[in-house]
């Protein structure tokens, strides 16, 4: 049975997520709610989400935060130092930005985030990167991050676990909420998951993928919305300027790079953010190579904390912070 899991890295992202301390933290849509776990984070590995993690009671290995991940896995340099083996099911699909391999799959054992845990879990593991680029120890995906509410808190640089039955409070002062919808992937129980980010009134569908540190429309999308972006030069002979991205596979590609003026997410607005346009390998595997479609990545998020209700398919965007 073929399995599947989408990951990429992109450009670096500029950005610092300064931890405060709890007293001086603002009101969200959960601050009623006492978290089951929490655990810090910094940003790291060319703008990811990274936190602390033990794997068979070893540790601490850095792991990757990555909502566009179905299932959690390791990278090779973290296998060197354990005896995984071979699980007896087929190999796992793993779609990189231009191109797709399937990797055996490996009983991993127990892998722990703070007190939440994977037993006996089955993930690959994921071919380090080349240098100069230096790899992570893992990734932690959908099948962890659905079992509870979610939020990314930017202000005290903490991931915050809730239980899932906990409802988020829609009224929170400067807070903004959207739907989060699923989008089934063949032989995975865990979907991915949408939201609709517009522009100009035209909504385009947008895998949430937080293991990508910039946004990336496709073709059909960035011809839609033409109107409201607007390429630049950058100093560039060529009228379009171009962004080098690197797969999990260490695959280089070549996008274009474009400012769009103004969009939104529900009620929350960006103004002359810089994004990149690519038909990716993972827009065909979705089966939207010919319709508009994007991944939204950490780019937007940089300042900004977010939570993930997934229990009732809603997305909570907090105020930009100043």
């Amino acid at each position: 049975m073929k399995g599947f899991q989408r990951l990429f890295r992109c450009g670096a992202l500029a950005a610092a997520f300064a931890a405060v301390s709890s007293a001086g933290a603002s009101a969200h849509p959960l601050s009623g709610a006492e978290p089951q776990e929490w655990v810090p984070y910094r940003i790291d590995y060319q703008g990811w989400i990274t936190v602390n993690a033990n794997v068979n009671g070893d540790g601490p290995n850095d792991f990757i935060v990555d909502s566009g991940a179905t299932i959690t896995s390791v990278f090779a340099n973290l296998a060197e130092k354990q005896d995984f083996q071979p699980a007896a099911r087929g190999p796992i699909r793993i779609l990189g930005l231009a191109s797709a391999e399937a990797l055996p799959a490996y009983i991993l054992g127990e892998i722990t985030v703070g007190h939440l845990t994977l037993d006996n879990h089955v993930g690959v593991i994921l071919p380090d990167w080349a240098p100069p680029n230096t790899p992570p120890q893992g990734v932690v995906g959908l099948d962890l991050l659905t079992r509870h509410t979610v939020m990314i808190d930017e202000e005290e640089g903490r991931v915050k676990f809730y239980d899932r039955a906990v409802a988020p409070d829609d009224k929170a002062r400067g807070w903004t909420r959207t739907n989060l919808k699923p989008l089934d992937v063949d032989n995975q129980a865990t979907p991915l998951y949408l939201i609709d980010l517009n522009i100009r009134g035209f909504n385009v569908p947008c895998v949430v993928d937080l293991g990508a540190s910039g946004t990336i429309f496709n073709g059909p999308a960035f011809r839609a919305m033409t109107s409201g972006v607007r390429i630049n030069s950058y100093g560039l002979r060529s009228s379009t300027a171009a962004s080098n991205l690197n797969d999990i596979f260490d695959n280089t590609s070549t996008a274009k790079a474009v400012k769009i003026s103004r969009l939104k997410i529900g009620g929350a607005r960006w103004r002359n953010q810089i994004f990149l346009v690519y038909d990716a390998e993972v827009f065909r595997e979705l089966g939207a190579a010919s319709k508009p479609f994007c991944l939204v990545g950490m780019d937007l998020f940089a300042d900004r904390s977010i939570i993930f209700d997934f229990a009732n398919e809603h997305f909570y965007i907090g105020p930009e912070r100043n």
